[in-house]
């Protein structure tokens, strides 16, 4: 939600791109951070955070956005958001140009059947996210037989 506002105040120019990006990935890697460290007892919890690392570590590389491809864009069917990317700017993305470091990490798969663009980072955080309700699940089933 905070990453989500600051965006929006970007896109409206209420706030500049180089000030609010870095306060979005900080609130965020703060909070989920937190949130990962309160759960480390769980295997799954363990994905979630290497997704993170490597999100913190593209976005840290490439001045605190997210850079996405466009071509990954256009195979995802949002031309729309290539077209705003390329005539303004947000503070959670940019665009993958000839300076983006570690590109391979950026938000380089598309999802056309979800209309959406993500990053290695993402998919091993989806990755976890699909094997926690079984972890959790299992180990209420355990205590309930104990």
């Amino acid at each position: 939600m905070i990453e989500g506002g600051l965006a929006w105040s970007t896109a409206k120019g209420w706030i500049a791109p180089e000030v609010a990006a870095p306060l979005a990935k900080t609130a965020v890697v703060l909070l989920a951070g937190y949130g990962l460290w309160q759960n480390r007892h769980l295997r799954t919890i363990w994905l979630a955070a290497f997704g993170l690392a490597l999100n913190t570590l593209v976005m840290t590389v490439n001045g605190g956005q997210m850079p996405v491809s466009a071509e990954a864009l256009v195979d995802a069917g949002l031309e729309d958001f290539l077209h705003f990317m390329q005539t303004s700017s947000d503070a959670v993305h940019r665009l993958v140009g000839p300076e983006t470091r570690l590109w391979f990490l950026s938000d380089v798969i598309p999802l056309p059947w979800a209309k959406k663009v993500i990053s290695p980072g993402d998919a091993f955080l989806f990755m976890a996210v699909l094997l926690f309700f079984p972890e959790v699940t299992q180990r209420i089933m355990q205590r309930r037989r104990a």
